[in-house]
């Protein structure tokens, strides 16, 4: 997650860094107040004492390049009265202008900044007072609008930013005047834009003024998730500096401790701790203090989730880099997405979606590079048939590059599973096969990278290995089917005419359709019924249940939210479907499948006009599906949850920047809810993004150290297809016909397919096979058997040259263990547990043994341990100190570990373990990782 910051901290963000930080000095500098209406501006020369800088400007219209000086009617008569330009009533005469729309530079975005004089600040009140008339229209990220203020020669700060359009108003805004200030410079920053819309600003006014009371402004997650006893940092802006903020639980009057007072930026940041006994819900935090307007802060309330989950392709080990359990050769490095961009910027580095947390690089972009990343030893199964699972984003640059996947076996045995070299592999999901020789009981995976110097790059993460799903039977119907579609926006002829009969024609009828959002163009009710004839005339009515979503284009238009919400509402008839008004709800495909859709409750489209974030739930809506979920994950059912908009660097298109912001303060409760619903396939609409890309299906790891997580699709579009486009944007794919999904639930998994639709029928483009969850579960990272490993010793002290017989409980059945003494590790012997994980085993102590403490180690194949204490004497000495070759002590081991056959010895006949807990040796038996 990235964390924001604020007023003090945050320096004006594309354009002052673009002009390099700082402005040209004023012509002049003003006594408060100073009074400016533009009235003596020609276009291109600004009033006295005030000043433009402008970056990448060149190709755009003369006199119209950044900041201008213009009327409304010449704006009007340049530009037309579309858009809003003519409605600024507050105008009078000369405005301050910048205008994007239609006016962009010969290539890639420009920046703005209108400065103000210098003002002198004289009376010491402690604020100025910046009031002004403003005519802002919105475009589109990633565009800035901010006023910000420079105190004497420090960088500049930002006062206010314009996220939303905000049409004919007038600004009033207070900014506290940090102590030994002697002047202040305000700017007008238009940032990074390229086509969008316009900013007018007329009867500009600056003075001093006392200040005005504080409005704290949450800097952290403005709707913070947490657990019970977990602790939920909050950070404060908008206030003065050295004000102090005070901050209460829900009715409770006792002041939370600790809270810093404001620092020189007006931010304050602390931590509150949850209570243990806190039940699931919804607790306020209260701000306030004096001289700070009353605030109140809501923290959603989980119940800690269970990590542990199972499924019909049982997990054997799984690894996230987030520890160092990895062995490397060469420049091999763990590290994370945005620490590798920030290093080595984009060029499609950042379009690795399906990372999360750590990850593993090779990077070539500064030097050859020639290295492998090998895990520790897994446990495996002799003649087992497996699968390597990774995520893999590889990069082509220049020539001589390759990587490669390649198994490891105990006995000797190297298998190559796949090779990379000649092509872009992005953000792709490796299924690599593996068969385990007949002689294996240990696999590693050795990952492979070879490259010239400034060639590309691979990233690794989420590496598994598992059981895979047997082939699906061919003909076997499904237990429940649901078809699918979305985004038709005006492709009403697809949609009758090629994606619903294409369904209907398919051998094994569904009784459900999803319609996933984004219906109609805009919410007007001409578009409604194009759409509902459309889906009519394609057979719409010979589904039993049709569940429409609502998507942001639903909420498109200008007669307000509530009504395009009620207008989906009746004309879709989802009042009466799903028991819960129609926004969201739940409905059981054929008795066994749960389905479940949510949907926005609120869009200002007159203030977004398209922008987001598009997704506000209310907590009826939030509570409702936490509940839902967790009643279908006791049961161990799969869940098909629909939402029309997506969570960042979830499925393809997910990273582009129109749609990193679809949830924008609901991101962070709703993407924890979803990692403790691992058993949940969410379908996600709104980017129109091919499904033949890499991640058009892929697992959303909210929480990088589960090794289960949510399965997420992109469910594609029935109108025009998209693809990526350079780095951050995205273009129309030429010729593509329009998509639909079916998902399938079978005894073993759900199988989602993605179909294209042409006049000639359904064509398969891929699908995915998500198992069901199982009750049994399987340890992710440590699979050994549910009995924790023990060992008991013969004896716990021997004479150096002497014997110990170990007797061994709990291991995996059929698994060769090593036997090690230490301190210096020596190999003393070898053991294979039984079917039930037992043996029994002696091992010599060799005869140079220093005397004193060791330890007798037994280690498993993937680097697992479990150890006992054992004093060593000197040869000859203490109870096991019988001579090599004496005739004394055990039966010596046969080799093959199995249990000694003959008499048991008479420590043994005695009780074994109680004479060892007389003797104060009970073992200490202790589990690692290797590595951890």
């Amino acid at each position: 997650m990235r964390t924001r910051r604020g007023i003090g901290a945050l320096a004006v963000t594309c354009a002052l860094t673009l002009l390099g930080g700082t402005a040209a000095t004023p012509a002049l500098a003003a006594a408060p107040p100073l009074d400016e209406g533009f009235a003596d501006a020609t276009a291109t020369q600004p009033p006295a004492g005030w000043s433009v800088d402008n970056t990448n400007v060149d190709g755009m219209r003369t006199e119209w390049q950044g900041w201008s000086f213009h009327t409304p009617a010449e704006v009007v008569s340049v530009w037309g009265n579309s858009g809003d330009r003519g409605s600024f009533s507050r105008a009078e005469g000369m405005t301050a202008v910048v205008h994007s729309d239609a006016n962009r530079p010969t290539q890639g975005r420009f920046s703005s900044v209108l400065w103000a004089p210098e003002v002198d600040l004289q009376s010491g009140d402690g604020a100025v007072r910046v009031v002004f008339d403003s005519h802002y229209k919105q475009g589109q990220a990633p565009q800035t609008a901010q006023l910000v203020a420079r105190f004497d020669d420090e960088a500049p700060v930002v006062v206010e930013s314009f996220a939303r359009n905000r049409l004919d108003e007038q600004v009033d805004v207070s900014i506290p005047v940090p102590a030994g200030v002697d002047a202040v410079t305000v700017g007008w920053s238009y940032a990074e834009s390229s086509n969008n819309w316009f900013w007018m600003i007329d009867d500009v006014q600056i003075s001093e003024a006392p200040p005005a009371d504080s409005t704290p402004r949450i800097l952290s997650a403005s709707k913070p998730v947490a657990t019970a006893g977990a602790t939920v940092p909050v950070t404060i802006g908008g206030l003065r500096p050295g004000q102090q903020l005070t901050a209460t639980w829900g009715d409770s009057a006792t002041p939370i401790p600790g809270i810093p007072v404001a620092d020189a930026a007006g931010e304050t940041s602390f931590s509150v701790t949850l209570p243990q006994d806190l039940a699931p819900g919804y607790v306020a935090l209260s701000l306030g203090g004096a001289g700070i307007v009353s605030t109140s802060l809501e923290i959603t309330v989980l119940a800690a989730g269970d990590p542990d989950s199972a499924t019909t392709e049982p997990l054997l080990w799984f690894d996230g880099f987030e520890k160092d359990t990895w062995i490397t050769t060469g420049a091999w490095s763990l590290s994370t997405l945005d620490s590798v961009v920030g290093q080595y910027g984009t060029d499609r580095r950042h379009a690795f979606t399906r990372a999360s947390g750590r990850i593993a690089v090779a990077e070539a972009t500064e030097g050859a590079f020639s290295g492998t990343l090998t895990s520790a030893p897994i446990a495996v199964t002799a003649g087992d048939t497996l699968e390597v699972r990774l995520d893999s984003h590889y990069r082509k640059r220049g020539g001589g590059q390759q990587g490669s996947v390649t198994a490891l076996f105990d006995d000797g045995t190297e298998a190559v599973l796949r090779e990379l070299s000649d092509a872009d592999e992005e953000s792709a999901r490796l299924r690599l096969p593996v068969a385990v020789p007949a002689g294996a009981s240990s696999m590693s995976i050795r990952f492979g990278f070879e490259a010239a110097s400034a060639a590309g790059s691979w990233m690794l993460d989420d590496v598994q290995v598992l059981r895979p799903l047997t082939p699906l039977a061919e003909g076997v119907e499904a237990d429940a089917v649901v078809d699918i579609f979305s985004d038709v926006q005006g492709a009403t002829t697809r949609l009758s005419q090629n994606v619903l009969p294409g369904f209907r024609a398919m051998p094994q009828a569904a009784d459900v359709l999803v319609s996933n959002g984004d219906l109609v163009s805009t919410g007007s009710t001409a578009n409604y019924t194009s759409y509902l004839s459309a889906l009519a005339a394609g057979g719409g009515g010979d589904y039993g249940t049709v569940v429409s979503t609502i998507g942001n284009h639903e909420y498109y238009g200008s007669e307000g939210s509530a009504v395009y919400q009620k207008r989906f509402l009746d004309s879709t008839g989802m009042r009466e479907v799903g028991g819960q008004g129609g926004l969201w709800g739940e409905v059981l495909v054929d008795g066994q499948l749960p389905l479940i859709w949510i949907g926005s409750e609120f869009y200002d489209y007159a203030a977004k006009t398209g922008s987001g974030p598009f997704i506000d739930f209310s907590q009826e809506q939030f509570t409702w599906l936490r509940d839902r979920l967790a009643h279908w994950r006791a049961q161990d059912r799969p869940v098909l949850l629909f939402s029309h908009h997506l969570l960042p660097y979830s499925v393809s298109g997910s990273y582009a920047r129109f749609y990193k912001n679809d949830y924008g303060q609901e991101e962070a409760r709703f993407a924890a809810l979803l990692a403790q619903n691992p058993n949940v396939i969410m379908f996600n609409g709104h980017t129109h993004w091919s499904p033949t890309l890499n991640d058009w299906s892929a697992e959303l790891r909210t929480d990088p150290s589960l090794a289960h997580a949510p399965t997420v699709v992109n469910t594609g579009a029935v109108t025009t297809m998209y693809g990526p486009s350079g780095d951050w944007e995205e273009k129309a794919v030429g010729g593509a016909d329009p998509v639909g999904l079916r998902a399938a639930l079978y005894d073993d998994r759900v199988r989602v397919t993605v179909y294209s639709f042409s006049s000639t029928g359904a064509t398969e483009i891929k699908h995915v096979d998500v198992p069901r969850p199982t009750a049994a579960p399987v340890d992710p990272v440590d699979p050994v058997d549910p009995v924790d490993p023990t060992l008991e010793l013969s004896t716990q002290s021997v004479a150096a040259g002497g014997r110990v017989t170990i007797a061994a409980t709990g291991f995996p059945a059929d698994t060769e263990v090593e036997i090690e003494l230490r301190s210096t590790p020596v190999r003393v012997g070898v053991a294979t547990a039984d079917v039930d994980g037992a043996f029994r085993t002696t091992v010599t102590i060799p005869s140079t043994t220093p005397a004193g403490a060791h330890t007798l180690a037994v280690i498993l194949p993937d680097g697992t341990e479990v150890t006992a204490p054992l004093t060593v004497t000197g040869a000859g000495e203490g109870p096991g100190g019988v001579a090599p070759g004496s005739g004394g002590g055990d039966a010596p081991s046969t080799g093959g570990g199995l249990a000694a056959t003959g008499g048991e010895p008479g420590w043994f006949l005695l009780g074994g373990g109680l004479l060892l807990a007389a003797l104060g040796g009970f073992l200490l038996a202790r589990r690692r990782r290797a590595g951890s």
